[in-house]
């Protein structure tokens, strides 16, 4: 037993010898300044930025980011400079923004970036969660935990979340850890919940059927264009409004739906619903409506146009509307036009008015706005398809819109040309970009011979210059 007890004192020895001796020989290190990004986020700079601009984008200032990256005014600032960002204490990861999806909230939203609902609305400056517009432009923090998160299949009224997960293959404790649940129990239909799935998240909409759903052409403004894509796991039905106006779904490729939307160029700016309906196979109906901004456009200010009177007081004109609206609300299902929009007429800068600049007629203090663009004689008087339609109407000696010609791109996108003096194609008829249709001429209400060249959406007119700068959808 002594011998056992000598044996052990000397292993005891030996054990707090190689102690001290690691304890002698570990180095005492400095704290080194790349540490402090264990506690900060970081912001990845990019083309065009300024120090002020990054400043106000998560509202700190100049002098305090200059002071944390340890820099000073005239240090330069680089594309791919990773760059501290003071304030933001507890959040890691890289900072990013980017347009507040369909379907966001404050819970789903951090669920996604993995962060805290505090700090992701400190980081926003969020007071709540009726700011999240869509449309808003907001900070989010990522990292390679969070880049291959993805939105699961909406966990519907009365499915458990044991059944919710093993049908999606996922771990229930795991997937309710992942989703910031402190139990499974406390999960809520149509909300949100994401899992590892190798792909990175774009859309955090969950409603039964809809594998995912986007609005395009972000921020909306007055006078503009939006699109609706929703990829469907099933057969649904889907219908969509937004200040007043609806937007028709129609299947488009690779299964998915599509839904053009104008936005009137009179619409007060400001937050509105956009109200979805999607409606099951087994015709079970869910609602869906989330807040949308609506944001000021540019246009030119008024101006006073003398003009015949019976063209703005006759009875005929309200006629006139509906004989057109009629014809542009009609959606028909194929889309036609491929590519951007081609100009109407040889030469660009013949623009006599623009769109939605606001206008009087004979002194009145009534307003009216331009529904589309002016352009007069600059390079001849031929008009082209500016692209791929069929011809839907031919409506000559029109009070206000003289002879008039209207062209059908499929999804509710429909080309006008107004005051022509001659049309050149016949209705039915299916013209290419490019091909010449009509001559523009001084019919109706004109005050020259011009062209007055729109593009209606389901009855809404909406800015050309659009159509001309990018391909839909």
């Amino acid at each position: 037993m002594c011998r056992q007890n000598h044996l052990l004192k000397i292993v005891q020895k030996i054990f707090l010898a190689l102690l001290v001796l690691s304890i002698i020989h570990t180095p005492i290190l400095a704290e080194p300044v790349a540490a402090q990004e264990e506690t900060l986020p970081v912001y990845i700079v990019q083309s065009g930025d300024t120090l002020y601009d990054i400043a106000n984008q998560f509202y700190t200032t100049v002098d305090e980011i200059l002071a944390v990256n340890g820099l000073s005014n005239g240090d330069s600032l680089l594309i791919g400079d990773r760059l501290l960002i003071p304030g933001l204490e507890g959040m890691q990861g890289t900072l990013t923004t980017e347009y507040i999806p369909l379907g966001a909230n404050l819970r789903s939203l951090s669920r996604r970036t993995q962060s805290d609902p505090a700090s992701l609305a400190k980081l926003n400056k969020f007071t709540s969660q009726s700011e999240l517009f869509v449309g808003r432009r907001i900070a989010l923090t990522t990292s390679e935990a969070t880049q291959d998160l993805q939105t699961l299949p909406a966990l519907t009224p009365g499915q458990s979340w044991l059944e919710f997960a093993l049908l999606s293959g996922q771990n229930p404790w795991a997937l309710a850890r992942l989703n910031q649940l402190s139990s499974p129990n406390l999960a809520l239909p149509l909300d949100p919940y994401f899992y590892h799935s190798g792909q990175e998240a774009t859309e955090v909409l969950a409603i039964p059927g809809i594998r995912s759903m986007s609005i395009d052409n972000l921020p909306l403004k007055q006078g503009e264009t939006y699109v609706l894509k929703a990829e469907t796991a099933e057969s649904v039905s889907i219908s969509a409004e937004l200040a007043g106006n609806s937007a028709v779904f129609s299947p488009y490729e690779n299964g998915e739906l599509v839904a053009f939307g104008g936005i009137n160029a009179l619409q007060a700016p400001g937050a509105y619903p956009l109200k979805i309906t999607v409606t099951t196979a087994e015709n079970i109906t869910y609602n869906f409506d989330q807040w949308v901004i609506i944001k000021p456009g540019i246009f030119q200010s008024s101006i006073d146009l003398i003009v015949d009177p019976e063209t703005i007081d006759s009875p005929e004109i309200a006629e006139e509307d509906a004989r057109v609206r009629e014809i542009v609300t009609k959606v028909t299902p194929i889309k036609q036009w491929n590519g951007t929009f081609k100009y109407p007429i040889a030469g660009s800068d013949c623009v006599n008015a623009d769109f939605g600049s606001r206008r009087t007629y004979n002194g009145s203090d009534k307003l009216y706005y331009h529904t589309g663009i002016d352009l007069g004689y600059c390079e001849g008087t031929d008009v082209f398809a500016p692209a791929t339609g069929t011809v839907a109407a031919i409506l000559p000696n029109q009070l206000v819109r003289g002879n008039l010609l209207i062209i059908d791109h499929g999804l509710g996108v429909y080309s006008i040309y107004m005051h022509l003096s001659e049309i050149l194609v016949e209705v039915g008829e299916v013209v290419q970009p490019g091909q010449r249709i009509a001559i523009l001429g001084n019919t109706g209400r004109s005050t020259g011979p011009h062209l007055h060249f729109e593009i209606d959406i389901n009855g809404t007119p909406v800015s050309p210059w659009t159509w001309f700068n990018r391909e839909f959808p």
